[in-house]
């Protein structure tokens, strides 16, 4: 009797052992297929804008417009633009009495930019050439320009007649800033619609009495819709 209870003991035992390890396995089994599904999955940040459809990434030139028509995106190139300084001497000297201080403006020649669009939110793609990818991402902008007689006027500058720190003014356009390609291309999205108007996109200096020698402009033409029938 002593023996067959021990062997029952045994028995038991074991029956138990292997009832917990059965039930392991039912429990930890149906998790399997998830926990591999999320190790698999990227985050959505991580996977870059995409760029329309017939669109790559050129291989040279500093700032492009994505220009759609039709359906149909191209790519048109922003050529640099050569920024000229006006002093306002005569208006300076007009002032002079008065308790006003100097004035001067960065401007481009001409009315208008030899390219342009019809998009009121057109894209811009903007290589980040250098040494410092990061700071130069920090320094695009996009700028409306204010036309003049003959001329546009990128920014202007003014100072207390006292003297002192100076003031830089531009009409900043706000963007959205996506990597393309990282340390490589930028893509830049206005927040909102453009209006007709003269734009350029710039590489602003972080310091106030500091101008860039040249911008990148472009213009957004009025496109008139025609009259339904």
């Amino acid at each position: 009797m002593r023996e067959n209870d021990t062997y029952l003991r045994g028995l038991l035992y074991t029956f138990r052992k292997n009832a917990l390890v059965v039930l392991a396995a039912l429990v930890l089994l149906p998790l399997q297929p998830y926990c591999g599904h999320a190790q698999e999955v990227a985050p959505a940040s991580s996977a870059p804008p995409a760029l329309p459809a017939g669109i790559t990434l050129p291989r040279t030139g500093a700032v492009y417009l994505v220009d759609t028509k039709a359906g149909a995106s191209a790519l048109v190139q922003l050529h640099a633009a050569e920024i000229v300084s006006n002093s306002h001497a005569a208006g300076n000297l007009a002032r002079g009495p008065v308790y006003v201080g100097p004035r001067a403006s960065f401007e481009l020649k001409g009315l208008n930019a030899p390219s342009g669009t019809d998009e009121r939110r057109p894209a811009l793609l903007v290589h980040l050439a250098g040494d410092d990818p990061e700071l130069l991402r920090n320094r695009v902008h996009l700028i409306r320009l204010r036309q003049t007689a003959d001329r546009r006027v990128v920014s202007r500058f003014s100072q207390n007649v006292f003297g002192g720190q100076r003031s830089k003014v531009y009409d900043d356009v706000p963007v959205s800033k996506q990597d393309v390609d990282p340390d490589v291309w930028l893509k830049l999205t206005p927040e909102q619609p453009l209006t007709p108007g003269e734009y350029c996109v710039v590489f602003m200096p972080k310091d106030t009495n500091a101008w860039p020698d040249a911008v990148y402009d472009f213009n957004v033409a009025i496109n008139e819709a025609k009259p339904e029938k």
